[in-house]
Protein backbone atom coordinates (compact mmCIF):
# COMPACT_ATOMS: atom_id res chain seq x y z
CA UNK A 1 0.00 0.00 0.00
CA UNK A 2 2.78 2.54 -0.64
CA UNK A 3 0.33 4.09 -2.81
CA UNK A 4 -1.96 4.82 -0.39
CA UNK A 5 -2.07 8.93 1.14
CA UNK A 6 -1.94 10.50 2.98
CA UNK A 7 1.10 9.33 4.39
CA UNK A 8 4.04 9.89 7.29
CA UNK A 9 7.60 10.18 5.92
CA UNK A 10 10.45 9.53 8.84
CA UNK A 11 13.44 10.79 6.79
CA UNK A 12 16.74 11.45 8.74
CA UNK A 13 14.50 10.55 12.00
CA UNK A 14 12.05 13.58 11.01
CA UNK A 15 8.23 13.43 10.17
CA UNK A 16 7.42 14.72 6.25
CA UNK A 17 3.57 14.45 5.80
CA UNK A 18 2.79 13.65 1.95
CA UNK A 19 -1.14 14.12 0.48
CA UNK A 20 0.04 12.59 -2.75
CA UNK A 21 2.73 11.25 -4.77
CA UNK A 22 3.83 14.66 -6.32
CA UNK A 23 4.59 15.97 -2.29
CA UNK A 24 6.30 12.47 -1.79
CA UNK A 25 8.62 13.17 -4.29
CA UNK A 26 8.95 16.77 -3.37
CA UNK A 27 9.97 15.32 0.06
CA UNK A 28 12.25 12.90 -1.09
CA UNK A 29 14.25 15.29 -3.24
CA UNK A 30 16.60 16.38 -0.83
CA UNK A 31 17.37 12.82 0.37
CA UNK A 32 20.68 11.58 -0.54
CA UNK A 33 20.41 7.98 -2.85
CA UNK A 34 22.28 5.93 -0.34
CA UNK A 35 19.81 7.42 2.29
CA UNK A 36 16.62 6.08 0.60
CA UNK A 37 16.96 2.83 2.00
CA UNK A 38 16.72 4.28 5.46
CA UNK A 39 12.96 6.28 4.39
CA UNK A 40 9.82 4.60 6.21
CA UNK A 41 6.35 5.37 5.06
CA UNK A 42 3.41 5.27 7.71
CA UNK A 43 -0.31 4.83 5.93
CA UNK A 44 -3.26 5.10 7.57
CA UNK A 45 -3.70 1.38 7.33
CA UNK A 46 -0.81 1.41 9.56
CA UNK A 47 1.56 -0.10 6.99
CA UNK A 48 5.30 0.72 7.54
CA UNK A 49 7.03 0.25 4.57
CA UNK A 50 10.49 1.37 3.23
CA UNK A 51 10.09 3.14 -0.19
CA UNK A 52 10.62 -0.23 -2.28
CA UNK A 53 7.41 -1.23 -0.73
CA UNK A 54 8.56 -4.14 1.33
CA UNK A 55 7.29 -3.75 5.09
CA UNK A 56 9.82 -3.02 7.71
CA UNK A 57 10.21 -1.83 11.52
CA UNK A 58 7.26 -0.14 13.09
CA UNK A 59 7.88 2.56 15.66
CA UNK A 60 6.49 2.32 18.81
CA UNK A 61 4.20 4.42 20.42
CA UNK A 62 6.62 6.57 21.85
CA UNK A 63 8.74 7.32 18.77
CA UNK A 64 5.54 8.43 17.43
CA UNK A 65 4.54 10.25 19.75
CA UNK A 66 7.71 11.95 19.57
CA UNK A 67 8.35 12.48 15.61
CA UNK A 68 3.99 13.68 15.51
CA UNK A 69 4.84 16.31 18.69
CA UNK A 70 8.53 17.64 16.99
CA UNK A 71 6.65 18.23 13.31
CA UNK A 72 3.49 19.90 15.77
CA UNK A 73 6.22 22.26 17.67
CA UNK A 74 7.52 23.13 14.15
CA UNK A 75 4.34 24.23 13.09
CA UNK A 76 3.73 26.35 16.11
CA UNK A 77 1.62 24.19 18.00
CA UNK A 78 1.74 24.22 21.85
CA UNK A 79 0.66 22.16 24.89
CA UNK A 80 1.71 19.19 23.70
CA UNK A 81 3.79 18.00 26.91
CA UNK A 82 0.82 15.40 28.06
CA UNK A 83 1.21 13.59 24.53
CA UNK A 84 3.62 10.26 25.48
CA UNK A 85 2.33 8.03 22.90
CA UNK A 86 0.10 7.40 20.00
CA UNK A 87 -1.35 4.80 17.63
CA UNK A 88 -1.07 5.31 14.14
CA UNK A 89 -5.18 6.53 13.84
CA UNK A 90 -4.27 8.84 17.21
CA UNK A 91 -0.78 10.50 14.99
CA UNK A 92 -3.07 10.30 11.65
CA UNK A 93 -5.81 12.52 13.85
CA UNK A 94 -3.48 14.87 15.64
CA UNK A 95 -2.28 15.92 12.17
CA UNK A 96 -5.46 16.96 10.97
CA UNK A 97 -5.19 14.06 7.82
Amino acid sequence: MLNSYPQLLVIYNELEIAQNQKEQQECLHSVMQSELSDVRVLNKQGDYLNLQGTVCPELNGEQLAQLVTAYLLNEGQCCLGKIKTLSTAQAFDLLGL
